[in-house]
């Protein structure tokens, strides 16, 4: 938003330094420049940057005290699932006062830290592997927990090795590959196995050999069912420096179970303990992954520009294009990235201090806004989750003391006039099929989106998915939006099945409450 000229600016400063050189103490004297305060007030206020808040508790842990928090899911029934070296306990969300925290009625074997995770189609979350803050022998096990009955229950099958760190990707058929980590010796795997939710059981593919070099490696299920790595993911805890530069690769299926990669060309930043997000579009480039963070050669944070690359269609000769610099000099290492309803990229954390800003990625002009302060120091660790209301919840970083508490940030869109509202809108619906949404506001409606809950740790997320759905005014029933839910084709890599919260925007980018859809 541009207040002033630079001839106005110039003459501003001047007179600052020249009668107030204390600053400005009263509107008196701020009003002899030459500005419109009402564009000033709006510059500043929360409806450009947002606002942070720190909730008045912390998550507890069964039996006392509070937990540090390595991994969050966001369930279908609303609420969050943390995961800590403990008994794994549920937020309601909703109450941003009072403290609404259950347990589960049962618990996994053993710890289910530092493990890989993500929701099948029918909106259970499987996660595999972890064992705790290290590997440990017999940590080869899948678990599923049912976000109603809140109960967990092994899988029928197990993993053919233990795995710890590992990343795990749901695809459109039903399964979910499950890709690296190390195994109780620390030794870097370089396989994948798949789970398939009919036999509840994990098998081999073949051709998987590109050898990570680090741990959670960043990968993306593409539309066309091409898998692609980010090359975001884990050289080691914390601080440490990351294995090797490394270059993005993608595995093109020759079968259900067998493929080769294929990588593309090199690029010179280190993303490791960097994040990565996948982003649609109706119009082209349709499917690009933006990766932001990471460290330098000693672990440390840096400054780079983001990179963005359109994967629609991949070759040898594909490659990264830096996105603007980013809007402030913080170095950024382990850094959490989250896509909003509006389609655009929210970047918190990441930073060594507190009250550190946060950014917003604008994937249309591929620039960069600075967005409200963080108070808190969220890094390794830490997990940053959209929630139903249009918020971002971030929690967890077992290094920094409180690490219990949680901070809710409101985009600038929440600041920017009254929400529309759905008053309906079916529970299910088929893939390509029209479906009714009822709501008062049908007529400012600009935009309607489906967006796949997150299932998170350390900053790493692959199935976050920001649908933009097609859709009609309903000129005969004018409270009633007729849209169309995502297709894809066979095998549904672009929207696979399972839960999704439903939003729509009015003309002013402002979103509603979701309601959560199953797509079938």
């Amino acid at each position: 938003m541009k207040l002033m000229d630079a001839k106005s600016a110039h003459a501003a400063f001047e007179l600052r330094e020249r009668e107030f050189p204390l600053g400005f103490i009263n509107i008196s004297q701020l009003a002899k420049i030459n500005i419109n305060i009402l564009k000033l007030i709006e510059w500043l206020s929360d409806s450009v940057y947002g606002s942070w808040q720190t909730l008045p508790y912390i998550i507890p842990r069964q039996g006392g005290g509070s937990v540090s928090i390595v991994h969050a899911a966001l369930l279908h029934t609303g609420k969050v699932l943390f995961l800590d070296d403990g008994p794994t306990p549920l937020w309601d969300p909703t109450d941003e006062v009072n403290p609404q925290f259950e347990f589960p009625v049962n618990n996994p074997d053993y710890s289910l830290t530092c493990s890989g995770h993500s929701f099948l189609s029918n909106g259970q979350l499987l996660v595999v592997g972890g064992g705790g803050f290290g590997p440990r022998a017999g940590a080869n096990k899948g678990f599923k927990f049912d976000p109603v009955a809140k109960t967990w229950t092994k899988t029928v099958g197990d993993m053919s090795k233990v795995r710890w760190y590992p990343t795990a990707v749901t695809t459109g058929d039903n399964r979910v590959f499950v890709v690296g980590g190390v195994n109780e010796n620390f030794t870097l795997l370089n396989d994948i196995e798949v789970y398939d939710e009919a036999s509840d059981s994990f098998s081999a593919v073949s051709g998987a050999t590109l050898g990570f070099p680090n741990l959670y490696p960043g990968l993306h299920l593409l539309p066309n069912g091409i898998l692609f790595y980010t090359r975001t993911g884990w050289g080691h805890a914390a601080g440490g420096s990351p294995a090797s530069i490394d270059s993005s690769s993608y595995f093109s299926f020759s079968g259900p179970t067998v493929g080769a990669w294929n990588s593309i060309a090199a690029s010179t930043i280190n993303r490791c303990k960097g994040m990565s997000v996948m982003i649609y579009r109706n119009t082209c480039p349709h499917t690009r992954v933006l990766v932001v963070g990471g460290c330098d050669s000693l672990g440390a944070g840096i400054n780079s520009a983001g990179e963005i690359i359109d994967v629609s269609f991949l070759s040898p000769t594909s490659a990264w294009a830096l996105t603007a610099p980013l809007p402030d000099t913080n170095l950024r290492r382990q850094c959490s990235a989250v896509l909003l309803p509006d389609g655009t990229v929210f970047v918190g954390g990441g930073v060594t201090t507190p009250n550190a800003p946060c950014m917003l990625f604008d994937p249309v002009t591929n620039t960069w806004s600075p967005m409200a302060e963080l108070p808190s120091v969220r890094m390794y660790h830490s997990v940053m989750i959209l929630l139903p209301n249009g918020k971002v919840m971030m929690s967890g970083w077992a290094n920094d003391a409180p690490s219990g508490t949680i901070d809710l940030y409101s985009p600038p869109y929440l600041f920017k006039g009254a929400r529309p509202t759905i008053s309906n809108a079916p529970p299910t619906v088929g893939f390509g099929q029209q479906f009714t949404i009822g709501t008062p506001d049908a007529t400012s409606i600009v935009k309607v989106t489906m967006v796949k809950p997150m299932a998170v740790t350390h900053q790493t997320e692959s199935n976050q998915r920001v649908i933009e759905l097609f859709f009609l005014h309903d000129h005969v029933h004018p409270n009633n939006l007729i849209a169309t839910a995502p297709d894809g084709g066979s095998p549904h890599a672009f929207a696979p099945k399972g839960y999704y919260m439903l939003f729509i925007l009015n003309k002013d980018g402002v979103p509603s409450m979701a309601r959560w859809i199953r797509l079938q």
